[in-house]
């Protein structure tokens, strides 16, 4: 299989060679790459040369417009996965990034209908009748969330993220360490609660209404009872009653009732707990230190004692998994009904443990994946979930996407909002990214935070004196 590339030529080119490349599973290689591209413009039109070892090179040609450049990187990608032994199609057409509703919204802002836009985006982008029901029905469900007419420039979310995990799970490429390897502990806490502290400042000089927030990591509940119930009791004032404070509990190994109750003390309302799968081999497999009883102890005490709503997550693709381990999965949401149900595509990060593996070659194909991902919905909406946010990665098995599942009345307000970008998102801790939106353009500001705890804990007076520049920047009228 061909993994690496390296591309030369027009800027504008470029990035579309970036995205289609990366969606036939190529990373860009500077030192021996196995396929070759260069890139040409002259009197208004493109050439980009693909050259890979043992093959006669293939040109293409485009108008030095975003449409030429759309329709030259389809024929890239077709090419590329032909070499690869895999359908030329896509169902995504040339639609790239990350946040295909954003397009919808884009055209729906000014658009009579839904249907005109769908209409648009199949002739523009060849995108599948399929996909086009998917991301039409996605995007008519979060109009409220993000029409321009209703969005006020003081409602925000909020986000805290903790960088830590105690295992290394072998698709994953985000963690800065594991907690019990960080030799700081109390400087980071320290660290974090100054952010916490300005946060709450920002808010209160700048009137802003906070809408939900999220504490993400790594994982959350690494942190011990006492540390996080310090980081709770900072939060907890942020959120104005009865509006949504999630926190990810997603190891069970890393919840204990303790952690439960604080959370309840501290009115949090949401937590998402992430089996990724229900079988112990597979588990076991991808470094997660918990088995599938272990998920469903920590749901039902949750469930027994507590009001929390519940989103769990899962991936298709893993090493070695099956159609019928999804439909145990499935089986097992369908007796469960947690409020929300994430079902996620594997995507080979070059981080990851998972990208130099053996076990590369123990996934399953995109054809047995995109079965996987069409089981979890037709037994999803058959219970009772309708799809409610969705994005894409770069590197996703099949080019698919990863979706978001509701019950009636249960959709997370963070996701949608941080997802499209039509709200300020402000974020305190390690690796988070703030973001400050204003309509109708949506441009953004941004502040991110050092991935390095250590440097985070030496610049943060630094940091949070950029964010109180950046705030009063952006809502105060000059």
């Amino acid at each position: 299989m061909l993994k690496s590339y390296h591309y030369e030529g027009p800027l504008p080119l470029g990035s579309v060679v970036a995205h289609n490349c990366g969606a036939a599973g190529l990373f860009s290689n500077k030192v021996n790459p196995q396929v070759t591209l260069i890139g040409k413009e002259v009197a208004g039109l493109y050439t980009l040369a693909v050259n890979v070892s043992g093959q006669e090179p293939f040109v293409i040609h485009g108008n030095v417009t975003s449409i030429g450049r759309r329709k030259m990187g389809q024929q890239l990608l077709a090419y590329l996965r032909g070499l690869q032994g895999l359908a030329s199609y896509n169902e995504w057409g040339s639609l790239v990034g990350v946040r295909p509703t954003k397009l919808f919204h884009k055209y729906r802002d000014k658009a009579p209908d839904a249907a005109s836009v769908a209409n648009w985006i199949e002739a523009e982008f060849s995108v599948s009748p399929e996909k086009l029901g998917l991301l039409t029905d996605i995007g008519e469900f979060q109009r409220p969330y993000v029409d321009p007419n209703i969005i006020k420039d003081t409602l925000v979310s909020l986000y805290c993220g903790i960088p830590f995990c105690q295992t290394h799970c072998v698709y994953c490429s985000f963690p800065y360490g594991m907690w019990q390897n960080y030799g700081n502990h109390n400087g980071f806490i320290e660290a974090l609660e100054c952010d916490m502290d300005h946060m709450a400042h920002m808010v209160q000089e700048h009137e802003l209404d906070v809408m939900s927030l999220y504490m993400g990591g790594g994982t959350p509940t690494i942190l011990p009872d006492l540390e996080f119930e310090r980081v709770l009791a900072k939060l907890s004032p942020l959120v104005p009653e009865g509006r949504e404070f999630t926190v990810e509990a997603g190891r069970p190994d890393s919840v204990t009732p303790e952690k439960i109750n604080t959370m309840v003390r501290h009115e949090v309302n949401r937590i998402s707990i992430n089996p990724q799968t229900m079988q112990d081999a597979i588990l076991a497999r991808i470094g997660r230190g918990h088995t599938a009883q272990d998920i469903d102890d920590l749901y039902q005490y949750v469930k027994r004692h507590t009001s929390l709503a519940v989103n769990m997550d899962f991936i298709a693709g893993l090493p070695e998994q099956t159609d019928r381990d999804m439909t145990e999965n499935m089986d097992y949401i369908c007796r469960s009904l947690p409020e929300n149900v994430t079902i996620h595509t594997l995507a080979l990060k070059k981080g990851s443990p998972l990208y130099e593996s053996h076990m590369q070659q123990r996934l399953p194909n995109e054809e047995q994946v995109r079965h996987m991902v069409n089981v979890a919905r037709e037994r999803l909406e058959t219970a009772g979930y309708r799809p409610y946010y969705l994005y894409r990665q770069q590197y996703m098995t099949g080019q698919l996407e990863n979706i978001g599942y509701t019950l009636e009345g249960h959709a997370c307000d963070y996701n949608i909002r941080m997802m499209e970008e039509r709200q300020s998102v402000l974020s305190m801790g390690p690796g988070s990214s703030s973001k400050w939106m204003r309509a109708p353009e949506f441009r953004q500001k941004k502040q991110h935070m050092p991935k390095d705890v250590d440097v985070y804990i030496r610049t943060i007076e630094q940091l949070l004196d950029k964010r109180s520049a950046l705030c009063k920047s952006f809502w105060e009228v000059v």
